[in-house]
């Protein structure tokens, strides 16, 4: 490969210049709704938690049920059907009308209705488990329940990392097995070149519902694998593709699923010990009985918002140097620089990414680096002396 810059290969002048302001226009419109919705999950609450909603349907459940585990429960179906009745506009919005509009999204509205339900299903059992659990604590430990939350916490984390490839994201989408032929054989040999044992190279059916393209490295142990989209395989050459996988074998050697889940767990343990410092902080004020009232629980969600809020720019800076490091280790073994920068280049448009977004909004908001810092990085590369 030359050591110095090359020419890239890009879609035409015309082309880009039609594209762009249709990216700009819906990474705007989605900002602006990942803004509103974070919003509300402080807003929400916050209303809730002043106005007296909070005890209100406290003291409704209690009129159900004395056994203090059954009102929380009680509590969270009860809250959890109105939190959901206020969000439920903004989620058909973002994840149906603005999918459609912009010709991404594939399914019908009743498909997109039964993954929401299934999602929110999915995410409710979670959330109950999890409240229920911190709320047993918050009255059985009320000295370190943070602690012990924050350590059951991380390992449900862990075990629903291992749960995604294998059971979650099957939910929703088909995977098989990459079919044999040049690209499985390829793939193989490329993870066999850096002598890492790779579980499975999958095609992740995402065509079946929008034509974004994607790869990833999921799970961990027995259930990690690689998957890639069938809409990224239809799109790019068999040489893209193997750049793409270098990636996300850069992620597997460097043990970026590692090191994220230690920030998370970080990010964990501090939001619960704020929270506890919060409501030990506010009970008399907010007329709570104490920390384990779960008319309290607003407070919780408020306080863990405000921290990962915080913590978002870290995490996602964090994030952005793991995806840097792995375009870098896919170039060093590959040479691939063209291809790898064809492919960012489809992907940006397959994706209706905005390749240059605003600098502030990138470092806040975006886990990956813009589309166009990855190809100036490509680009700035030269191949490892030998």
């Amino acid at each position: 490969m030359p050591e110095q810059p090359v020419e890239v290969p890009t879609s035409s002048d015309s082309t880009e210049a039609k594209s762009l302001p249709e990216a700009r226009r819906y990474q705007s419109i989605k900002l602006t709704m990942s803004i509103a919705s974070m919003a509300l999950n402080v807003v929400v609450p916050l209303v809730f938690l002043l106005t007296g909603g909070s005890e209100a349907i406290r003291n409704l459940v209690e009129g159900w049920t004395t056994v203090s585990a059954l009102v929380v429960v009680l509590y969270l179906l009860v809250a959890g059907v109105g939190l959901q009745l206020i969000e439920f506009p903004f989620e058909v919005y973002s994840g149906f009308i603005v999918e459609k509009k912009f010709g991404l999204g594939k399914v019908s509205i009743r498909s997109w209705l039964l993954d929401w339900l299934k999602g929110t299903a999915l995410q409710s059992l979670l959330l109950l488990a999890l409240i229920s659990g911190m709320y047993w604590l918050l009255r059985s430990q009320p000295e370190l329940w943070w602690l012990w939350a924050a350590i059951a916490t991380t390992i449900l984390v862990v075990i629903m990392m291992a749960l995604v490839p294998v059971l979650l994201l099957p939910l929703f989408y088909k995977f098989e097995p990459i079919p044999d032929g040049e690209l499985k054989d390829r793939l193989f040999a490329l993870a066999d070149r850096i002598g890492t044992h790779v579980r499975g190279v999958y095609v992740w059916h995402l065509g079946d519902k929008t034509s974004k393209a994607n790869a990833a490295v999921t799970g961990w142990g027995r259930t990690r694998r690689i998957i890639i989209s069938d809409t990224l395989i239809e799109s790019n050459t068999t040489e893209e593709i193997e750049v793409v996988m270098a990636h996300e074998l850069g992620h597997h050697v460097r043990w970026d699923v590692w090191k994220m889940l230690a920030v998370s767990t970080v990010l964990i343990f501090v939001s619960f010990f704020v929270i506890d410092l919060a409501l030990v902080a506010w009970i008399d004020s907010l007329g709570l009985r104490g920390i384990a009232d779960v008319a309290g629980l607003p407070l919780v969600l408020i306080v863990g918002a405000g921290v990962s809020l915080v913590a978002l720019p870290i995490s996602n800076w964090l994030s952005r140097k793991a995806e840097n490091a792995a375009d870098l280790y896919a170039l060093n073994l590959t040479g691939m620089r063209d291809e790898f920068i064809s492919a960012m280049n489809k992907l940006g448009d397959q994706n209706l990414s905005q390749k240059k977004p605003n600098p502030i909004v990138e470092f806040v908001f975006h886990s990956h680096p813009s589309i166009q810092r990855r190809i100036d990085n490509a680009n700035a590369w030269s191949p490892p002396a030998k």
